[in-house]
């Protein structure tokens, strides 16, 4: 129940947020997709994965969703493509990846810092790091109260009210350059945007040459 309502409330939104990332990808690139979830995103992507022969490595904390997604691979044909791991982002290991991804799960995380820091240390010289997130233009207390508490309703932890201020210092914190910021679409008090960085000195492109200056 808890999959189904994560896949109705939120799957919709994040598989437009899935293809921007995965369209800038190169062929037969590995990639950690940290909080995979149930899946749902993904597999909405699935000829574009298949495709692409993408190799994608799934984390996530919540094992009844893990368990949704092996089924959504499967549904999806993506199950030689698509491994989920019951893992948090902090303790893995493997790699070394061309693309790190958060979908809307990076500000979500207890230390979002921590996070970019040890992930990049995952990726190839000329990987990438992503990141798809809603960013609130303005300060709102209201927000910032109820966010949180949403899971009590939908059982699905949204984290909480970000904006784009934060996002910038967490990637400088973790010394990694955020080479771009942009915007999928504006809500007029919110916006959906992708961050992209790269390791500090790193040289090199990962595919197309689509990253630009922040």
């Amino acid at each position: 129940m808890r999959g189904w309502i994560y896949d109705r409330l939120v799957a919709g939104m994040t598989t437009g947020w899935y293809r921007e990332v995965l369209d800038r990808l190169p062929n037969g690139a590995r990639v950690l997709d940290v909080g995979i979830g149930t899946g749902a995103a993904l597999a909405g992507c699935a000829e574009l994965v298949r495709s692409k022969d993408l190799q994608v490595v799934g984390l996530d904390i919540d094992p009844d969703y893990l368990e949704r997604c092996r089924g959504e691979m499967a549904r999806a044909g993506l199950a030689g493509h698509v491994r989920p791991v019951l893992a948090s982002v902090y303790d893995h290991d493997d790699g070394p990846y061309d693309a790190v991804y958060f979908s809307a799960s990076l500000m979500l995380l207890p230390d979002p810092v921590a996070a970019i820091s040890h992930t990049a240390k995952l990726l190839t010289p000329q990987g990438r790091l992503f990141s798809t997130q809603t960013f609130h233009h303005r300060r709102s207390a209201v927000l910032e109260r109820i966010k949180p508490m949403l899971h009590r309703v939908t059982t699905i932890h949204f984290g909480r009210v970000t904006y784009e201020h934060e996002l910038r210092n967490a990637f400088i914190a973790a010394g990694v350059e955020l080479v771009e910021l942009t915007t999928m679409s504006d809500k007029g008090r919110s916006s959906y945007r992708l961050a992209v960085g790269r390791v500090r000195g790193a040289e090199g492109d990962l595919g197309d040459g689509r990253a630009s200056a922040a």
